[in-house]
């Protein structure tokens, strides 16, 4: 029976490694134990452990020691650069932008910046999403994964790698099914994410004079948050508002109702003067003079008045919950529009980008259709009073 090999000493008192009994250099990291090299070769086995040890820690794998090719760092930095052209090109939203920026910088921080893009595996993206899900939902995690797997899809397609990176069977959007359950959960303990006509009447009553219309706008053609911020007045022309989508950049022609028009115009005459001579022909300005939503730097809203405003009116009508806010009357435009029964009418007002084959071939919507669409909102929000 061969006789057992004696673990060596450590060649100094502050070497980092321990003798393993299977003759490497070895520590244990995280709970779990990793090896460094052979006893024969202590200084060689350190190197490898300094190399590698931040990623260790970090719960990252570390690159290959022979490894040369595209790094992680190096991807990012490539598709960000295009998309940033085409924001200097107008086809790409700055907000767009900075969301891929930041689902890179997610990814960076996972896998590792230094790791070979032809490294990555299915390991990587399965644990990727795995993080992702604890603090997203299922919308959530569906635009992290698009923009991850859009990232890697650019490398093959600029032929910056030799092969498509595999990600693997997990590595998937959220499923029809958990993005129907995660919405029934969210409806049954906050309710619809929507407001009934007798609340928005309410809100109405109680808004001041800019937000009214602002509420009357999302009302009565399912604006947003920004799109309202960033209204000019020349998109009103008469009746009708024409004014793309701020979000999708598709074209819309929505009919106003006269308590819309009446509201814009009371905001309009009320309105303070701008401090930035780019926004001397919008709609609405605040009392301190900018945009109701201003965008930072990275894309951000480092203001939204129009949220905080609308927030701070619902909690005053004791109307607040979880899941309530600006964008839901959006959600109420579409749902009670639907009922119309002229889906395409509806998700034109709305701004929807529609990719089937009818809408390569549909060259205009007649506006009686559009009327029509918001009518039977109208009357939904405003039904006539029976007489007596």
């Amino acid at each position: 029976m061969p006789k057992k090999r004696s673990k060596p000493q450590k060649p100094r008192k502050d070497y980092p490694l321990g003798a393993a009994s299977n003759g490497q250099w070895c520590k244990k990291i995280k709970g779990k134990i990793y090896y460094f090299g052979a006893w024969a070769k202590p200084d060689a086995a350190e190197g490898e452990y300094l190399r590698v040890k931040e990623y260790l820690m970090a719960g990252r794998r570390p690159p290959s020691a022979e490894a040369v090719g595209l790094t992680m760092a190096d991807l990012c930095n490539k598709f960000l650069n295009s998309k940033r052209a085409a924001v200097d090109s107008g086809e790409l939203a700055p907000r767009t932008f900075w969301s891929y920026h930041a689902a890179a910088a997610e990814l960076l921080s996972h896998i590792g910046a230094e790791r070979l893009v032809s490294d990555c595996n299915p390991e990587d993206f399965t644990s990727f999403r795995a993080i992702v899900a604890k603090t997203r939902g299922p919308h959530g995690v569906s635009k992290t994964v698009t923009q991850a797997r859009t990232l890697f899809k650019f490398a093959f397609d600029n032929q910056l790698i030799e092969k498509p990176v595999i990600h693997g069977p997990q590595f998937t959007r959220a499923t029809a099914k958990s993005v129907r359950i995660h919405r029934a959960r969210k409806q049954h303990q906050h309710g619809l994410r929507m407001l009934e006509s007798a609340e928005i009447r309410m809100l109405l009553s109680a808004a001041s004079v800019p937000l009214k219309a602002m509420i009357l706008l999302a009302a009565n053609g399912g604006l947003g948050n920004t799109d309202v911020s960033s209204l000019p007045k020349s998109a009103i022309v008469g009746d009708w508002l024409q004014y793309p989508r701020v979000k999708t950049g598709v074209d819309r022609r929505i009919p106003l109702w006269k308590e819309t028009q009446q509201a814009i115009t009371a905001a309009i005459e009320m309105r303070p003067r701008p401090k930035d001579k780019a926004d001397a022909g919008l709609c609405f300005i605040s009392t301190c003079g900018s945009r109701w939503v201003r965008l930072g730097p990275n894309g951000s809203s480092v203001s939204d008045l129009v949220s905080s405003s609308f927030s701070r009116l619902l909690t005053k009508l004791d109307m607040k919950r979880p899941g309530l806010g600006f964008y839901a009357l959006r959600h109420g435009f579409e749902t009670i529009a639907g009922g119309c029964g002229d889906q395409v009418a509806v998700s034109a007002i709305m701004g929807h980008v529609d990719n089937s084959m009818a809408a390569n071939y549909r060259e205009k919507i007649d506006d009686a259709r559009l009327v029509a669409a918001t009518d039977y909102v109208h009357k939904w929000l405003f039904p006539a009073v029976p007489a007596e």
